[in-house]
Parts: C-alpha cells; structure tokens; sequence
C-alpha cells in the first residue's frame, strides 16, 4: 500500500511538490498562449493569440481547462506550506515575525519581477499573506466558513448585485478601458526599451490591484491561502490512501456541480437570449462572473482530487514524481518561466509578441517546462535549494544558507 512519503533528506511531504510541479505546468501554458501580456489588449490586437482555426481551438481548450483553474492549485499550496511552517513552530512569536520577514523580503522579490512583467503574482501573495498572520487562530469551523465564501468570491459577487440593483444600466468595468492607454503599453513591451518597459510596467502596479478586487481574484486568493490552511490542519495529506473514499466523493460531487454551472449557463443566458430579452451588462458580469468563479474552483478540485489519488497507484507515482523537482524549486521554477517569456516576446529579447498563434506558443511551453524538469532535477542533485529559495532563506535569515551538497 502507498502512503504519502517524506523526502528523506528534507523532510518534505512528496505529493506537495508534486502538486506544485502540476500547478506551474499550467501556469506556464496559459502565460504564454497570452504571450506573457497580462492585461486587456487594444482591440487593433485583440485577436494576435488565434490568428488561425487550430490557434483558436486551442484558446479555447486552454481557456476551458487551464486558464484560472492552476493558480487556485498554486495558492492552496501557499497556505498549506504555512501551516506547516507554523506547525513546526507551535506558532511561536518568533516564528510570526520570521514570517512577516520573510513576506516583505518575497514582496520584494515579487516587486522587481512585477517590473518586468506586470502579471506577477507574489507581490499579491505578500500582501495576502499579512492575513494569514491574523487569520491562523480563527476555530476550524469559522476558517472552513469564511475560506468557501471567500473561494466562492461572495464580496465580489455582492458588490455586483448592489451595483445591478443601485446602477443597472452601467458597464462591466473592464469594457470600456482607455484604447489609447492600451495601445501604449502594448507599443512598449513590443518596441520599447528596457527602462520604458520597466516605467510601463511601475506604472501598472495601481491597475494590477484594481483588477484584483474588480475580478475578485483577491479575494479569491486570500480563500483558497485560508483553504490551504483548513486542510494543513484537518492533516489532508496524510495518510492519503485511507482518505480515498473522500476525495472520490469529492470528484463526484465536483463533477455535478461542474455540469449544474453548465446548465445554469445554457438556460440563463441562452435563454435569454431565445426569448430576446436584452440582459444588462451588470447582470452579465454578476450572474458569468460568479458561475465562472465556480467553474473554475471546481476544476480545481477535480485536478488536485485526481493528483493525490493517482499518486497512490504504483504505476502512476513514478510518472507524477517528474513534477517534483520544479515542484520543490517553485519559486525559482515560476521566476525563470517569467525569463523565457519576456525574452521571447518583448523588446529586450526577441520581440515576437503578437508574432505567433497560440498552438506554436502552446508547444513551446511544453518544450519549456520539459527543460524546466530536467534542469531541476540535475540542479537538486548538485544544489540544496533552487537558487531564489536559497536567496530567500538567506535573505530572511540574514545569513548565506548552506548551497552547494
């Protein structure tokens, strides 16, 4: 029988990193079939991704089953890892303070990538992460209730409904951007050089965190750290194999909620339309936004369910441990990815932004994250960390780590 098993010498629980692996492949996959753009295009370029039917199916299968699904995986993980971090402190004083160090110290890290690509995700991270400061003693019960509202994106979905209610004829906010604002940018990463990338992209910090409450991916965000949390302390990855039965109910249920939002959709809005009832934007953004939110969590759930059952099969683990090494190595894994892209499709490297269809960019992430593993796996045989987990261990202890083995 297969159990969940420790990296002898590490300590670390195998299908974590595994899990983390799984999760960048699909955030590599998405950031470059959008060429690593992150953000809403000038409509002279709206369509540069699917400049042909093969381009265009692949949008759509990855905007089906990738896009918004692995960065949920991602952020579990990150609540998960501070649990266990904090489990080994018995949630210590010093260990509180060490955190909040070391999350200035990642908003750092995450500030100067944002600089170069305005899609970065850890200065978000940072800032969420104070929450969990504050969060971490809240009883189960309350944790569990406040994670799923926030999974759910409740705030963001009664915003929404007061604003059907309040102003029912206005726009959803993201239809009516400045044209001339987002064709600026996308002359500057396309042509620009480096230090007026660097200015557009400073420029774009303001905007990055409005879309993150518009959209509601903050709180979403701050749910599933919450959610990462709840299932540290629930021990949801120990002793997997006796938890079979749960996560299979898990899957079932996802699936019947998958196929509910499906049908929701279909009767809503095609509906609507059958019948010629025009259906404002607001009540478009609150009632697609929200199935959309499901959808998304959902999958999710389908995804890491899957994973942790088939890494309890003896034929399955040995093809699932090749995400371990970029796993274990995450951060660096995900700062390199951000590398490949701006080098590919920005100025400074070789400028092919809006050059390529999506299934040619498709296969290069996989070309990409293929070099990734073996990278990682010859780099964790020389090395004790990836180098920006060392860099950032050292930088939060304030003494170089141990490096080479």
């Amino acid at each position: 029988m297969l159990v969940e098993k420790l990296d002898k010498t590490s300590g670390r629980i195998e299908v974590i990193d595994v899990l983390r692996g799984f999760a960048l492949l699909g955030i590599i996959l998405v950031h470059m079939t959008e060429q690593y753009y992150a953000g809403q295009l000038p409509e002279q370029h709206a369509n540069f991704t699917s400049p042909g039917t093969i381009d265009q199916i692949v949008m759509g299968i990855v905007g089906i089953f990738i896009t918004g699904k692995f960065y949920m995986i991602f952020s579990f993980l990150f609540g998960l890892s501070f649990y266990l971090q904090l489990s080994k402190s018995n949630g210590s004083v010093r260990f509180l303070m060490r955190f909040f160090w070391r999350l200035l110290i990642l908003f750092g890290i995450g500030f100067i990538h944002h600089l170069h690509y305005r899609g970065d995700i850890l200065t978000i991270y940072a800032l969420l992460g104070l929450v969990l400061l504050l969060a971490y003693r809240l009883p189960d019960k309350y944790l569990l209730i406040l994670a799923i509202l926030l999974v759910l994106d409740a705030p963001a979905f009664l915003i929404r409904l007061k604003d059907v209610i309040m102003v029912p004829n206005a726009q959803n906010p993201f239809s009516n951007a400045d044209q001339n604002s987002l064709l600026a940018y996308y002359n500057t990463v396309k042509s620009g050089t480096y230090l007026e990338i660097l200015k557009a992209n400073l420029a774009e910090f303001s905007f990055k965190i409005d879309f993150q409450i518009l959209s509601g991916r903050l709180y979403i965000t701050m749910g599933l750290f919450l959610l990462g949390l709840y299932a540290g302390r629930k021990n949801i990855f120990k002793n997997i194999e006796l938890k079979k039965p749960f996560f299979k109910r898990l899957i079932k249920g996802s699936l019947w909620v998958l196929l509910g939002c499906i049908l929701f959709s279909m009767a809503f809005f095609g509906g609507a339309q059958a019948l010629g009832i025009k259906v404002s934007d607001q009540l478009q953004w609150m009632v697609g936004g929200e199935v959309y939110d499901i959808f998304n969590a959902v999958f999710a759930t389908i995804y890491t369910s899957g994973l942790l059952l088939l890494f309890q099969k003896e034929k399955w683990r040995p093809r699932l441990m090749n995400f371990y090494a970029v796993g274990r190595m995450g951060l660096t894994t995900y700062l390199v990815q951000t590398v490949f892209g701006v080098l590919i499709f920005f100025s400074v490297g070789l400028g092919l932004l809006g050059e390529m269809g999506a299934a040619l960019t498709f296969s290069m992430a996989i070309g990409l994250y293929i070099i990734q593993i073996l990278f990682s796996k010859f780099w964790l045989a020389h090395f004790e960390y990836g180098f920006f987990e060392w860099l950032w261990r050292s930088l939060t202890d304030l003494k170089v780590q141990p490096f080479r083995k």
